[in-house]
């Protein structure tokens, strides 16, 4: 690999392989070797590159890995990107529930400015393409991991915890627009600097004299000191503004491998004399051993050659890193910070340490800053974050190439280094002078073109904004957004274009129609799944709209099933938070955030009652509107319900062949990337995958079926035995996670099916079906009109559709529900699918109370009818994330 030149033909390629995660993993020591600055680089651990792949870790959000490759196929650059919604809402400038939807970047490596300048264009096309309007980085995964990007200092080396990066990639970033976010600088303190005073330990007198105790730190208490650490480090920090608060097991994952880095001498860990040893800390600083010369040697993976060459080096490892230090906030300005400092220092001298760096103290904090000032400390790199709103985002930038002052002490307050610990009230305050950040991290040694639908291709623009007109290209990019929504077998069956725009930009119609190619005719003859995938996405669109101030109402409800047409017509300047077509206090205002963060899960769910009886009665409320309401059905039920529906899944060909199509085992497929459900979804291992995706071919398929059905006809005369009553256990003693039924009353539905599966007048109550396919004011007004007998077909057909539309905006609220207070859905449609047992679930919804009288106005009995079937629980797993057409 050659470093220099212009360069062409660079390939963009998403990390899906181990290969390719090698080569992500490697790419930093081969760049550096091509450019002869192999002893400036800070390699980011493997272990947490992999774990941000595969999910395995503790940060929960889908991490995408991208290599750049040149004409030989040889990687030249690469970079993550993620979004999270928590690290977004604390950078917002205004209520976090309005933060814009931020794209986040990091692990950036660039063999030249070609490169660079590639990695920019992609990362701004991957914001693009998932409607994000503001773009932020470098961080990896977060600012309290590791982050940031040199800006001054490049011909320092980097070192452990902290960024470096060569000149031209912040040349890049700042000819593209970014601009400056929290500047900060890095420090050294030579030991052989440090006055005697400041560097001299403190005595057991002058710890009870503050009240105070310093407890001792083994190699082994790693994982209790970790644990009385958090609560400190949380709430020191909490005021940053790029803090998220960390939890228990982000700092397990950072602190892994303490144990064999750490030097105990160098933790200083204070506590209150009289507090037990498990009190929390009132004041800290964690300092390690610069590891990175082992991790440049080893490519940032710490495997047994690794650790045994940092336990046989540990001796030679003269430089140390200030990771962390904070004081309690309740305790600040009282001397700590000062106490613990001399303790740190006097342990560096002791141990013989050459220097002590310090990451990342922003330049808003002259205070912690006079620390090390005080201390002979200079300042070496100069970082910031890159910040990017691309609503407006200008040409040039006001990224400054300074260098870092030479000298900080005159920003320190009235110097009293004569005396040994009282000078803290001259570098300590109230705020963040007690909490370096050094990194805020405790790491341990560990305009492309798309199209909405058919004739609407418009050039790709930023994701949902404020606009003071309506254009195709912002409507296209809700459209992206609404794509997310779910659908039966990830089918994502609708087809939005643009029908018109009003000349000012005031008003916009939008027709919403269905791909035939993309129903389930087998499955699904009712179309009522179709119906209920399309309210989906247009209760999806309506939330993107209204974080663009945009107001989206139906205005027509035309034809049935594989036919309908829905016609939305979007205002500008009236936009909502709910996205619903009227207000109602009922549901919460979501986002887009909210949409981006849901999942279904199919892997295992933990039970957890008091937050969902929490959600249901809250869901409920706002479902009566809609005259449905949530059932929850026991377990022992449930299993037997699923048994059936599955075998009647499997065992009917045209159903099993149609699923079938829809399954996608190879991630060598084109359509694996883009819809149905995927293997790693489904949790399918590896090798069940690749055996499943030599018989899924459409040649096989009706065999394979056949087969199975024959297969399981003696299942099927089998379960349907009679049988007694199966003896419940306790959910609680299972940990089996809740199982919901979304049941509607049938005089909320006013339709009957016929034989065909069409529907049919039913000669009772009706409301007006495209008045209320948005959210009705009251159940009342749900049941209003008389529909008579002698309906025409079509508008039958017209007004079932419209209403389970609305029924679908509700499935979506109730699982974005859900997904706000930490619970996930696995959906199983067969359930209420299989005519066995909807049937079965119809005589337990018409036995169960519903709200409201038990009969209709007329006299006669509530029917009631299951919409949807899915089980609820905390996920205990990483959760696979489905593709849409619309990231592609």
């Amino acid at each position: 690999m050659e470093a220099g030149g212009p360069r062409s033909g660079l390939t963009r390629r998403r990390v899906t392989t181990k290969a390719e995660l090698r080569g992500f993993i490697d790419l930093t020591a081969s760049i550096a070797s091509a450019r002869g600055e192999s002893d400036h680089v800070v390699p980011l651990v493997a272990s947490d590159i992999t774990a941000w792949a595969s999910g395995s870790g503790w940060f929960a959000e889908e991490v995408e890995l991208w290599l750049l490759t040149d004409d030989s196929g040889a990687a030249v650059g690469r970079v993550l990107c993620h979004r999270s919604r928590l690290l977004a809402e604390r950078l917002s400038d205004g209520p976090g529930a309005q933060a814009p939807e931020t794209l986040f970047f990091g692990a950036l490596e660039a063999l030249d400015a070609a490169v660079i300048e590639e990695i920019i264009a992609l990362v701004l096309d991957r914001a693009d393409a998932l409607g994000a309007c503001r773009v932020f980085g470098p961080v990896s995964p977060l600012p309290n991991v590791t982050g940031g990007l040199v800006t001054a200092g490049f011909e320092h080396p980097g070192f452990f915890d902290t960024a470096w990066n060569p000149e031209f990639i912040t040349e890049a970033f700042a000819a593209a627009g970014f601009s400056t976010w929290g500047p900060a600088q890095t420090w050294e303190v030579r030991l052989d600097t440090v006055p005697h005073t400041r560097a001299t330990a403190v005595s057991p007198v002058e710890w009870a004299e503050h009240g105070l105790r310093r407890r001792p730190a083994t190699r082994l208490g790693m994982r209790g000191f970790a644990a009385r650490l958090l609560p400190t480090l949380n709430a020191a920090f909490s005021a940053l503004p790029y803090f998220t608060q960390i939890s228990p097991a982000q700092l397990r994952s950072q602190m892994a491998g303490l144990s064999v880095l750490a030097d105990p001498s160098l933790i200083v860990d204070v506590v209150g004399a009289e507090e037990g040893d498990d009190a929390p800390s009132r004041c800290f600083a964690l300092v390690v051993p610069d590891p990175v010369p082992v991790l440049r040697r080893h490519g940032g993976r710490l495997g047994p050659s690794a650790l045994w060459d940092l336990l046989r080096h540990r001796s030679r490892l003269t430089d140390a890193v200030l990771i962390i230090q904070g004081t309690d906030p309740r305790y600040q300005g009282q001397g700590l910070l000062s106490l613990v400092t001399r303790e740190v220092y006097a342990g560096l001298v002791a141990g013989g340490y050459r220097r002590v760096r310090v990451t990342f103290i922003a330049e808003d904090n002259p205070a912690s800053a006079a620390v090390f000032a005080k201390a002979g400390g200079t300042p070496l790199h100069s970082l910031c974050f890159l910040d990017r709103r691309l609503e407006s985002a200008p040409e040039g930038t006001d990224l400054a190439l300074e260098r870092p002052a030479a000298d900080a002490s005159d920003t320190a307050a009235t110097d009293d280094a004569d005396t040994t610990g009282s000078d803290a009230s001259d570098v300590e305050g109230a705020d963040a002078s007690d909490t370096t950040r050094t990194g805020a991290s405790v790491t341990a040694a560990t305009g492309t073109s798309v199209t909405a639908g058919p004739g609407t291709s418009v050039t790709a623009g930023s994701g949902p904004q404020s606009s003071p007109g309506i254009s195709a290209r912002l409507l296209t990019s809700l459209f992206r957004t609404a794509g997310r929504a779910p659908s039966a077998h990830n089918t994502q069956p609708w087809m939005p274009t643009v029908a018109g725009i009003a000349e000012d930009g005031a008003v916009a119609e939008v027709s919403l129609t269905v791909d035939p190619d993309r129903t389930l005719p087998a499955g699904d003859p009712r179309s009522e799944d179709l119906h209920l995938s399309l309210g989906c996405w247009i209760e999806a669109f309506a939330i993107a709209a209204a974080e663009a101030d945009l107001a989206v109402d139906v205005a027509s409800v035309d034809g049935w099933g594989p036919g309908l047409t829905v016609g939305l017509d979007v205002r500008s300047g009236a936009g909502r938070a709910g996205g619903s077509d009227s207000p109602v206090a009922a549901w919460p205002s979501f986002t887009v955030a909210d949409l981006e963060h849901r999942q279904v899960d199919r892997g295992p769910l933990a039970r957890d009652e008091a937050t969902l009886a929490a959600a249901v009665e809250t869901a409920n409320i706002a479902l009566a509107q809609s005259g449905a309401r949530l059932v929850e059905v026991t377990d022992g039920l449930w299993a037997r319900l699923l048994d059936r529906a599955e075998h009647w899944s499997f065992s009917t060909p045209a159903v099993f062949i149609e699923t079938l199509a829809w399954l996608r085992f190879d991630p060598r497929d084109p359509a694996y990337r883009e819809d149905g459900l995927t293997a790693e979804c489904l949790r399918i291992p590896s090798i069940g995958a690749r055996a499943a995706a030599l018989l899924n071919r459409a040649p096989l398929r009706p065999f394979v079926a056949r087969a199975v059905s024959g297969a399981l006809a003696p299942v099927g005369w089998f379960t349907r035995r009679p049988q007694g009553p199966a003896a419940e256990t306790p959910p609680r003693r299972t940990g089996a996670p809740h199982h919901l039924i979304l049941a509607v009353t049938e005089a909320a539905l006013d339709t009957e099916v016929a034989d065909d599966g069409t529907p049919a007048a039913n000669p009772t109550t009706f409301a007006s079906a495209v008045a209320d396919s948005g959210q009705a004011d009251s159940a009342s007004a749900a049941r209003a009109d008389t529909v008579p007998a002698d309906t025409a077909p079509a508008d039958v057909e017209a007004m079932a559709a419209a209403r389970e539309l609305r029924l679908g905006r509700d499935l979506l609220r109730t699982w974005l529900l859900f997904d706000r207070a930490g619970l996930r859905v696995d959906v199983h449609s067969e359930i209420k699918d299989c005519p066995e047992t909807h049937a079965s679930l119809r005589d337990l919804l018409g036995r169960q109370k519903c709200a409201g009288s038990e009969t209709l106005p007329d006299g006669s009995a509530r029917f009631t009818r299951p919409i949807a079937a899915f089980s609820v629980g905390r996920s205990t797993t990483r959760v696979p994330r489905s593709h849409r057409r619309s990231d592609a």
